[in-house]
């Protein structure tokens, strides 16, 4: 009977044809020296390369009791095919990296050390200095500071490298937003999180998957499912103009009845537009308001979807 072990990596893929087996090997040659049982569980996301193929080699090389390969039935992103890998982890810790060698796996042993310090929930890996392209980076801190005000609970050395209890990786499974996003979703389950610095490596092959369409796509998916700035912004801004178009309206009439210079008609065409645009644009925040709360409640799809005949 296989023993349960200690540590589960969960990888995504998408394009990792040429990297997925030197990280195996390094993943292996860094559990084997630290001493530490673990299993690799890949899942491909469907990318345009040869991944699944080179995922079903390095399985036959290491072993399907070293390694679990899941292929889903398309493209789902990043975050859900994190979350189909937790389904599968058998560890105490769930431990996720990039494909891309970005992550070194020399560093887990400073996730371990975080998460033992003060029994951690999560450890997030924080970069000591990014690796990506200039615009990229620029792209990132700009929507990392967009997140931290979006949504205030959410980690600010949130990354992809992170050591993630298995209790608490699981309660992933039972959420089903409109949209995924893990570390939203970190955020709400527990707040005892952390972080260390790691080295953030350059890609060893490829290109990212990440455009500018997709991160644009990507932020604004996140805004409307996990974050009720946006909302919230419209009833404040509902309320002022509210406020403002009756107070304007109040002084028209006032000033109708008391001095009465105004031309015939304006004071009836100010009251009707200042009051008519200030309860719709009220009545839109109410409305967000309750919008927000039933996409909070609703929305049943499933997070991914495995192809079971390969």
């Amino acid at each position: 009977m296989a023993t349960q072990p200690q540590y589960s990596v969960v990888v995504p893929t998408y394009q990792g044809q040429d990297t997925i087996r030197p990280l195996a090997q390094q993943l292996d040659e860094f559990f084997r020296d630290a001493g530490l049982s673990y299993e690799l569980i890949l899942v491909n996301d469907c990318g345009p390369d040869r991944s699944w193929c080179v995922m079903q080699e390095v399985q036959a090389e290491f072993g399907p009791e070293r390694i679990k390969i899941v292929r889903l039935t398309r493209n789902f992103g990043q975050h859900n095919a994190l979350i189909c890998g937790f389904s599968h982890a058998q560890g105490s810790f769930v431990i996720t990296m990039d494909e891309d060698l970005q992550h070194r796996p020399a560093d887990i042993a400073r996730l371990i050390a975080k998460q033992a310090e003060g029994d951690y929930d999560v450890v997030y890996g924080r970069y000591d200095a990014l690796q990506h392209s200039t615009f990229r980076n620029i792209t990132s801190q700009l929507l990392r500071k967009l997140l931290r005000a979006g949504i205030p609970d959410l980690h600010p050395d949130y990354t992809a490298f992170r050591l993630i209890r298995a209790t608490t990786a699981r309660y992933c499974l039972e959420m089903n937003n409109s949209y995924t996003f893990l570390d939203g979703y970190l955020a709400w389950i527990t707040q005892s999180v952390s972080a260390t610095t790691v080295v953030h490596q350059k890609r060893a092959a490829g290109q990212s998957a990440y455009s500018l369409s997709r991160l644009i796509e990507h932020s604004i998916n996140i805004f409307v499912t996990f974050s009720y700035l946006p909302v919230r912004l419209l009833s404040f801004t509902s309320v002022v103009v509210f406020l403002i178009t009756a107070a304007y309206s109040l002084y028209i009439l006032v000033r109708k009845l008391v001095l009465n210079d105004l031309s015939p008609g304006f004071p009836t065409l100010i009251i009707t537009i200042g009051f008519g645009v200030g309860l719709i644009l009220l009545g839109m925040g109410i409305l967000g308001e309750y919008i927000h709360r039933i996409n909070l409640k609703t929305t049943r799809r499933p997070n991914f979807v495995e192809r079971k005949n390969f």
